[in-house]
């Protein structure tokens, strides 16, 4: 009965702690530093069939095309699935209920399109090593699969007890997003504004750059920010006016 219960409430939970994010998108990425990366997922939503391992930093971009990817397929008109085992484990509390996770990973290699991220978090947990090892292998025998997986670590560094992952992920093709200098973050954070509709001066770019955190999702809800306020008061965006509404 416990069981039951349990699989009721995670079935609840999960696709909202799935959910995409609508911004997510392929238009919305700044692709000049990564152009063949960003080719093979925008492929790989257009449904030919393959697999990629997509590595990069924290904040460097490959949740954006994971969920990129999945919006698109979907928009393409292909069923389409994206997993978060970061909010999985969080919904599952690392497995307290064996059943209840096996049941989520049935069938799953039945979309169109698969899309797996931030597959590290399995990292020591011999468990959800072998649920991912199991939904790998019966994608192995597919032939026509679309599995697009992201990390934060490379495949050969992923801290594996189960041995045979770690084989069977690195059949994926992998691309390792590229840590950008700061001539292409001042071109990142140009072309979000621009998306925005704000004109982001390059002397107040590179402010922002040296005086604001540099993680680019923390840049991309500044900008946000400065849009709504700008916005509200009629300002462009000059580095005297930052300063006062930062603070700073």
């Amino acid at each position: 009965m416990l069981g039951f219960i349990l699989t009721r409430l995670i079935s609840k939970q999960v696709p909202l702690a799935l959910k995409l994010d609508h911004e997510a998108i392929f238009d919305s990425y700044w692709s000049e530093a990564d152009p063949v990366a960003v080719a093979s997922v925008r492929d790989l939503s257009k449904g030919v069939a393959g697999w990629i391992y997509l590595t990069g930093s924290q904040g460097g971009g490959v949740s954006h095309l994971l969920q990129a990817c999945s919006a698109q397929a979907l928009k393409a008109g292909f069923s389409a699935m994206y997993v978060d085992f970061l909010a999985l484990l969080e919904i599952f509390e690392q497995s307290v209920d064996d059943e209840a996770v096996g049941d989520y990973f049935d069938s799953l290699e039945n979309f169109d399109v698969l899309v797996l991220d931030n597959i590290d978090a399995v990292s020591g947990l011999r468990f959800w090593q072998e649920q991912l090892f199991y939904l790998l292998e019966k994608l192995k025998n597919k032939p026509n699969a679309c599995l697009l997986l992201g990390a934060h670590t490379l495949a050969n560094d992923l801290d594996c007890d189960l041995l045979d992952l770690k084989s069977r992920l690195k059949w994926a093709t992998g691309f390792q997003l590229k840590p950008l200098n700061d001539t292409q973050k001042v071109a990142l954070l140009q072309f979000k504004a621009n998306r925005l509709g704000l004109t982001l001066p390059l002397d107040v770019a590179n402010f922002l750059l040296a005086r604001c955190s540099r993680n680019f999702a923390d840049l991309s809800a500044l900008l946000s920010e400065l849009d709504v306020q700008a916005l509200s008061s009629k300002r462009r965006l000059t580095i005297p006016w930052i300063k006062s509404i930062l603070n700073i």
